[in-house]
Parts: C-alpha cells; structure tokens; sequence
C-alpha cells in the first residue's frame, strides 16, 4: 500500500515471508528429520549478530564513546544487509536509557557516537545494541556490554574525592550491598540421576552478577560428607563428581568470601531417566551416555554449531553399561557445540554445550608504526596487514582505534569480535571478562571454559518448536528506513487489540497522513517515514467496533531489564591506571573548556533572578495548529488546578465558554456552539470524532481554543471548532512521557549523522595551530577495508600532549571470520 509521500505500513503479521517447511520424506530416518527441522527452522529465522568496537576499554563524564558496527548473519558471521537500521542504547547505572541512536547500515557496517553527558553521574552503565529484526530472537540475544564510567568532567563535582583516597560518592562503593550470594548448581547433562556418576558445576555472584571465590563441601540429608573439598576456579565457576545415593537430598555447604558459611540445596535427584558426560581431547569429544530404569532401547545423539549438523549412529543403551561416541573436532566451525540426546521416539532427554576451536580464535591483524618515538604534531604512519594461520593475506573489513596503552590494563579481559561471536552472543545472560577465554589460550582457559558452558544457558531455539514444526515467532520486521513500531492494547493494558484502526499524522517536518490496521496482536509498524531531524508523530486508535478507550504503546526498543549493575570500587581497590587517567581527562576537559567556554554556560547560576512575561499557551508557529489558524477563544488547562481534577475535556469546558454546551455525562457527551450542530474536534493538529476528545484526560492538555462562526471558517465547518492541544504533543515538552487513552504523540528521531573524530593535518607553514587536545584516544578510523593483499595503510599526526599509545583493530573478513590485533607500543613526546 502506498502513502503519501512514500510513506508505508507493513503490519508485522504479513511483513515477513516465512519460508514454508518442506513435508517429511517416507524414507527419512529420525536425526535426519531432526536435522532437516534444524536447517528449516535458521533459514527461516534468519537470526542476526551486533557487534560494536569500540575507540577504548573505559571511558569518563564528559568524554566521547566512539563505535563502529558490524551487524551479520547469526550463522556464518557474514556481513548481513538483511536489516538496515540498527539502534545504540546508553543505559545508566540504573538501566535508564541516557542516550539514543538510530544509523543507518550499509552493508551491515556502520559507525557513530554517543557522548557521555557531564551531568551524568559515574558508574557502571550499559551500551546496548539491536536492528528490529533481531528482537525475535528474544532479548536475551541482543548486543550489551557494560562499561565504566569514571568521574572526570570539571563541569561537576568530582565523585570520588581527590582530598580522601578512596572516599566514596554516590556510584562508589563504601559497604557491600546487602543480598544474599547467589549460588546456582548445574548437573552436566540436565539432570542428577540416583546410581550414575555426576558432574556438577557450581557459579557463584554477588547480587550485582560479579563472580564470587568461594569453596565447601557436599553433604547428604543426615548432614554425612559425600564431596570433602571443592573450589570455584575463574569467575566463581567450578565443578565437583559424585554418585547420588538413592532416596538422599544432598546440600552444600558454602564458605562466602567473608569466611561465612552458608548451606545450599542441589537439585533433586531423579529415580530413573538419562545423564550425557562429555569428555575433551586434543581432536575430539568424547560422548558418553548412560541411563537408570527399564530398558530404553536406542538412543541418537545429535550435534550442531550455529546450524551446522553432524550425527553419528545410534546406540542401545543398557541399564547396565553406557555407550559412547567419539566426535571429531574437525567436522565443526569455531563455536559452541550443542550436544543433544534423543531417545528412540526423537524426544530430547540431556544437553550439553562445549566449545570447538579449530586454529586460532581470529585472523591476525599485524599493525607497525613507521617509528617508535613521535614528537608533538608528528606525522605517523600504521601499515596494517591480515593474515590467516597460514600467512596468507585475508581481505577484511575492519575499524582501528589508538589510546594510551594504559586504557587496556584497567580492563586487560574486555571483550572482543572473536569472543563476543563465537562465544558470549550465543549465549543467555552476562558473561564476566569474555577476552579471558581467548587472549592467552591454555589447559586452564580452556577448563575455565568448559565451566563457563556448564553453567550458562543456550536459547536459540526451543526443541519442542523446532521438532513440532513451528515456524519461528516472528513479532519484528527487518528494518529498511526510519519505522514506528508498537502495539494497541486495551485501557487496563491486559489485552491486546487486534484490527484496530490506527491514524497516523506527522506533523513535522512535513505533514503526513495515514491509515492502517492492527495484526492479531495489536501490533503495528509504519516504516518508511520521511524524517531528517526528529519528526513529531501523533497517532490515534479505535476499536474495530468503534470507541477509542485503548492505549498506544509505541514500541521504544526493549525495556532495559536485570538487577543492580556493580558499583564501581574506590579508587584505593580500582585498577592501576584507573587514577592517573581520570586525572589526564579532567586536565584535558578543563582546558577545553578555557578554550571554549560557552560549554559551561548551562552552569552558571543566576542566584535570585526574577523574570516576568506574558505567557503565550500555543505560539503562532506552533506546528499542530490546522493552516495556522489563530484565535477564538483561550482556556489555559495547563495553568489551572482544577485541570489536575482527572476529569476529561468536555467536563472542563462545561459552563466556562459563552455560546459553547456541553451535554450528557461520560462517555455519552455532546457539544453544540451557537446551537450550529456538532463542531469540528482538532486534536494537535488532526481533525478527530466526540469519542476521542471524551478519553483525554485534562491534566494532559495544554490549551484548548474555541472557535465560533466565522472564526471556524477556515476549517470548512459550519458549527464551529475546538482544538485540543496535549501537553505531550508540545515539540518543547520535557514531562515524563505516557499513555493517553486512544492517543499517542511521539518524538521519533531520524538517522543520526556520525561525527568525524578530529584527525587535524598539520604542515610547516602552520606557525600557530589550535590546541590539540587529545589524549586517551590519538586515532579513530571505525571503517577500514584492506585490499586484495590484506593491507591497509593509515596516516594521522600526534597531539600536544605526550604518552605511550597503542592500536587495536578488529574486523571481519569476507567469509565471515573474525580478526583482531594489536600493535606494539609507541610513544609520543609531548609540548
């Protein structure tokens, strides 16, 4: 359906052609089945991956994040262009979202900015990423990271107090939280069975989700030891064996970090049923199954990475004895191997996940700077080349960022392309230090690893779904262009509205209207909309059967969930680097601002100045006034208490305008001006019915303007005009954003236009040139791509101040495989 101005709407129920599963073959076997259903159901789903690079591990108030994109197909990691906008969320330490962007890909790459306000406050904040498409994969799957913020900003009061070491703030830490440790015990397989080995892994965090060391003993209900001794590892990840005794609960008894000791439950143990034991050698897995009650008959063992299959035969288990499998590494890509358990009617029984890791975990990025010591505004030059293993050049895509290199020894374990590809992004909730696994890999990354996908959930897909034949839910469409997306539901919220009739009016930066109609779920999705800045967007709904008591939840990106993220430490417990770098950024900001000091002009204090003004309600220029139109009659709701009374509009205008009456009582109300018929009902700048008008709250309303005979004209009514206009509709509102009963007015930005990172030129006829402040990041080139020989070269010039500094760079190849490397260090003699 096309709109005006080459606006569209797809409803999501018809905005994705699912891919129809082909029927069942007569002479297929059961894990082929299986394995055709698994095929179907990531062609269909079509999942995909963000990843964001960032200029630096930690940042402070009152700097810059500097990003680039890469977005790609969930399954090969190749470059994706399956959606075309992607959105950048900044979450506070109280996962508020403090800043927003939408940017368009191109080819699945992209780059952007976000800076970090100075009135922010330091913490722990979140940076989120997701194209709309991604979402139905659930939430779990989008991209996060956590971030440190640092007090730095001159332009507020330094958090950590420079007079106190380690003093605290309000983001600091001073005392642990209160809250109860967090144990959680896993048996391998799913399941603890009485009579058959077990292997249990144990994790351990705070109430915030960090890792806890801690230590203790299994005991049975009469309080007898059955496990002496075990301990956590990395991360508060660890692992014990025993053989549960039949009819016997068993609990652990924890020693916390503070030397307390706290008891546990385990999981109850089965009677009978099925345990999956994976064993690791240097070329293969080793799969063993076993089972206690009757004799099961055949059991099948299926695996795959990221859709890839492969299956061996089937076994007959015994109660007496397992069965194994040997499953060569080599049949796999790098990435989590999902291990699954049938029995003979193709029910799952046990999983287990593992890591495969064929040859290194990233193609190496070789990055040499032409020298090893730089003056002030020194020219330098990065010749960067891409190599496979085997040293043969790869063509990549990638992005290069050079800070101090102290930046990277505060957060030495930050994630990378490689780990957060091939390991974190397919998994379900925070993993702590993700680069530990693949920075220095050993035996005891590797165990710790192994702990890891004991512990953490994989929710790609739901067996039950795959297996009964389901398509994948599909709630989101790709985005192409700027959308709004979201859902009619009914008054309390409960329930969702199908078939409601929705109109949409932009009102700037161009007026636009249009029409569509809510799928089974209420859902709704106008893509399309032209917008350059920000555009002012009122929508208005009714049911199928008429009447507008319902709500519009426009659809904002998902709501930031999980508990309290970690307070920072004091600066006494920080890591090293953490207080010569807030130092550097203060310095730095501070001089910036003597260069620049209207930056600090939304500081200053007035005191007690007093300021006096006609008020205007709705200025002439205001864009959700009908062809301009001025005049009539004022009722100032936003100024009157009364208007707080939670009566509607019609009731407030009963009695209070000449020539104006208001009849009947809610919901059945009548207007009439000058006994001249129902008058003309506009709604910030949209002609609505009675029916709408009677659901607005009139504590939502800024002014209402009465226009009787002649003045009406220009509306082409004969029995006058009343134009409502909302508080949320004002383009300067700045009160809390809500629901409005039929109603809905939104301020939707446009594509955010990334900022170039300042890279000046300096030359020998520049005698005086500005002051080049930069410091913790020197260089920032978030889109890259080597030639046919895998080589790039990159020029920039050193600031005024000195340092050493180092360059990162990650990317992708075309194929899909990660890259990374890291220069060595250089260093810059400063003014």
């Amino acid at each position: 359906m096309r709109l005006p101005k080459a606006l569209l709407i797809t409803l999501l129920a018809g905005g994705v052609a699912l891919t129809a599963f082909r029927p069942r073959p007569t002479d297929e076997t059961l894990l082929q089945r299986i394995a055709r259903q698994v095929g179907e159901y990531y062609l269909t789903a079509r999942q995909e991956k963000a990843y964001l690079h960032l200029d630096r591990p930690v940042y402070a108030t009152g700097e810059t994040i500097w990003f680039s994109a890469y977005v790609v197909d969930a399954s090969r990691h190749q470059l994706d262009s399956l959606s075309q906008v992607l959105h950048v969320d900044l979450l506070s330490p109280q996962r508020k979202v403090v800043a927003r962007r939408t940017i368009r890909l191109q080819g699945g790459r992209a780059s952007g900015d976000i800076d970090i306000a100075d009135s922010l406050t330091a913490g722990t904040y979140v940076l989120r990423a997701y194209t709309n498409w991604m979402r139905n994969a659930g939430e779990d799957f989008i991209y996060s990271r956590r971030l440190s913020v640092w007090p730095a900003s001159p332009l507020s009061p330094p958090d950590v107090p420079t007079s106190t070491p380690g003093g605290a703030g309000s983001n600091v830490r001073r005392v642990a939280r209160p809250g109860q440790p967090d144990i959680q015990f896993f048996p391998e397989g799913g399941y603890l069975v009485e009579g058959l080995p077990a292997v249990v892994a144990v994790k351990a965090t705070d109430v915030t989700g960090r890792s806890l060391a801690v230590k203790g003993q299994i005991m049975n209900a009469q309080n007898a030891v059955v496990v002496p001794a075990f301990s956590s590892r990395h991360a508060g990840m660890g692992r014990f064996a025993f053989v549960p005794g039949a009819g016997q609960r068993y609990h652990a008894r924890i020693v916390l970090p503070d030397g307390t000791a706290t008891d546990y439950p385990l999981p109850a143990s089965q009677p009978s049923g099925y345990t999956l034991h994976v064993v690791e050698s240097a070329d293969d897995f080793i799969v063993e199954a076993r089972y206690r009650g009757a004799a099961p008959g055949p059991v099948q063992l299926m695996t795959e990475v990221r859709g890839v299959v492969a299956y061996p035969g089937p076994r007959t288990l015994t109660a007496d004895a397992p069965v194994s499998w040997r499953m060569p590494k080599k049949n796999y890509p790098s990435g989590i191997v999902h291990f699954t358990l049938f029995d003979g009617q193709g029910a799952p029984q046990c999983e287990r996940l593992a890591f495969v890791l064929n040859g290194p975990s990233a193609l190496r990025i070789a990055i040499t700077s032409d020298q090893t010591n730089y003056g002030p505004h020194a020219p330098v030059q990065l010749n960067v080349r891409v190599t496979d293993a085997a040293g043969k050049p790869v063509a990549t895509n990638f992005s290069l960022g050079v800070s101090d290199a102290g930046l990277t020894a505060i957060d030495p374990q930050a994630e990378t392309i490689a780990s957060n590809l091939l390991l974190t992004s397919d998994l379900v909730g925070y993993v702590e230090n993700p680069g530990y696994y693949f920075r220095e890999p050993s035996a005891a990354t590797a165990q710790a690893l192994d702990d890891l996908l004991l512990t953490q959930g994989w929710r790609r897909f739901v067996w039950k779904e795959v297996l009964a034949g389901q398509a994948p839910p599909m709630h989101f469409t790709p985005e192409h262009d700027i959308s709004l997306v979201g859902q009619v539901v009914s008054a309390n919220g409960n329930r969702p509205i199908p078939n409601s009739q929705l109109t949409f009016l932009q009102m700037r930066p161009g007026k636009v209207v249009a029409t569509g109609t809510t799928d089974a779920n209420g859902r709704f999705s106008f893509a399309g909309i032209p917008v350059t800045d920000t555009a002012l967007i009122t929508l208005q709904a009714r049911r199928a059967q008429g009447g507008s008591n319902v709500l519009i939840k426009p659809d904002f990106g998902p709501d930031p969930t999980g508990g309290p993220l970690p307070l920072l430490p004091q600066l006494s417990a920080a890591p090293a680097g953490v207080a010569s770098f807030i130092k550097r950024s203060r310095q730095a900001q501070a001089a910036d601002l003597d260069l620049h000091p209207e930056k600090a002009i939304r500081n200053i204090n007035l005191g007690n100045v007093s300021v006096t003004a006609k008020r205007e309600t709705v200025p002439r220029d205001d864009p959700r006034r009908l062809y301009g139109a001025t005049g009539g009659t004022v009722i100032d709701f936003a100024n009157d208490p009364t208007a707080k009374s939670g009566m509607n509009i019609l009731q407030m205008l009963q009695g209070r305008v000449a020539g104006l009456t208001i009849s009947g009582s809610p919901p059945n109300m009548t207007a009439q001006i000058r006994n001249s018929g129902s008058p003309l009902f506009i709604l910030d700048g949209m002609k609505v019915d009675i029916d709408a008008i009677s659901t607005i709250n009139s504590a939502d309303v800024e002014s209402v303007e009465v226009f009787k005979g002649n003045e009406a004209a220009i509306f082409g009514g004969s029995g006058g005009a009343i134009a409502i206009y909302t508080k949320r509709a004002n383009p300067n509102y700045k009160g809390p954003l809500g629901a409005s009963p039929g109603i809905a007015t939104v301020k939707l930005p446009g594509f955010y236009p990334a900022r170039e990172f300042y890279q000046p030129r300096y030359n020998a006829l520049l005698t005086n040139p500005p002051a080049d402040l930069r410091t913790s990041t020197l260089y920032w080139n978030p889109l890259v791509r080597t030639n046919a020989n895998g080589q790039a070269e990159l020029h920039f010039f050193t600031a005024d101040g000195g340092g050493t500094f180092q360059a990162i760079a990650e990317g992708l190849s075309l194929d899909g495989q990660p890259a990374q490397g890291t220069s060595s260090n250089f260093a810059v003699n400063g003014k």
